[in-house]
């Protein structure tokens, strides 16, 4: 089955780290459908460098205005895609001028748009960590909890060619099982990588021989098969630091999360979910990072 993916593309042709991610890790791209997101932001200063510098040239593919930097930029990401074998009909360009906000645009976007999943370079990936480690304002708790936020994100830093394969952190919890479901559905006709399930353990409140059989049913309900599934769990007291590690020694050129996972004591009191995400966001370098609320 084609995906359909929201790839955001900013200002700066140096900085596509999503679409590089893309163009690395699917063995064929026409399989897929992309759409090109670019949020036209007014306010910020390079923009009051380059109004004066407005893209002029009639394009019927292009809705909105563009800066001669994000055209650059959207040129260099479909000329990208176009080398990776991505059927250049299959791409769509869509330009927006901000309004809610950058990280409430892209969220609403990909409500609106009905995407598989939600792409992210370098620069919109810093705004969502900024976005998750604000656990006390009501603003971005309340955009964590909005009924925007439905579509997987995939945050990607710099990638390495050499990376592959998945890691999915489980723990027993709705959201990574469904973590769990994103991955098979969209590996399933992407036999190049395997599936590692890995539980960092810390707590004896769960039952892991049921947790892994229930992700691996889920696993085989999309074709994937039992050779490409392996499961592995340790003992930890920082569950965020123990992933890192293994997703470093591994090689991984993914790892998958549920947004919010299993709270005990405080962190469940308080409502402090999320902050394994968190410190991923800020830590993981040169493998992306799957959110699934």
């Amino acid at each position: 089955m084609e995906k359909h993916l929201l790839v955001t593309i900013s200002n700066e042709p140096h900085y596509l780290y999503g679409v590089q991610f893309l163009c690395g890790f699917f063995k064929k791209m026409s399989e897929h459908h992309l759409t090109l997101l670019h949020i036209c932001r007014l306010d910020c200063s390079y923009m009051d460098k380059t109004l004066t510098e407005m893209w002029d040239k009639p394009n019927p593919e292009i809705q909105g205005q563009l800066t001669v930097g994000a055209q650059r930029a959207l040129d260099k990401a479909r000329l990208l895609l176009g080398q990776s074998k991505m059927s250049i009909d299959r791409i769509k360009t869509k330009t927006v001028a901000e309004r809610y906000g950058k990280v409430k645009d892209i969220l609403t976007e990909g409500s609106e748009g009905l995407y598989d999943a939600i792409v992210l370079g370098r620069r919109a990936s810093y705004t969502m960590q900024w976005m998750f480690e604000r656990p006390g304002d009501e603003t971005s708790h309340a955009m964590i909890r909005d009924s925007c936020f439905t579509s997987p994100i995939w945050i990607c830093p710099e990638p390495d060619c050499r990376r592959k394969n998945i890691l999915i952190a489980v723990d027993g919890s709705e959201n990574s099982f469904r973590a769990v479901d994103h991955v098979g559905y969209i590996l399933s006709l992407q036999d190049q990588h395997n599936i590692t399930l890995f539980h960092a353990e810390n707590s004896t409140q769960i039952d892991k021989k049921e947790m892994f059989k229930r992700a691996k049913k889920i696993l085989h309900e999309h074709k994937i098969g039992e050779e490409r599934i392996s499961e592995k769990s340790t003992w930890t007291l920082t569950v965020a630091g123990t992933i890192l590690n293994e997703v470093e020694q591994g090689g991984y050129s993914a790892v998958a999360v549920g947004l919010h996972g299993l709270e005990y004591g405080v962190m469940k009191e308080y409502n402090l979910a999320g902050g394994t995400t968190a410190k991923l966001i800020s830590k993981l370098e040169k493998s992306s990072l799957w959110c699934c609320p």
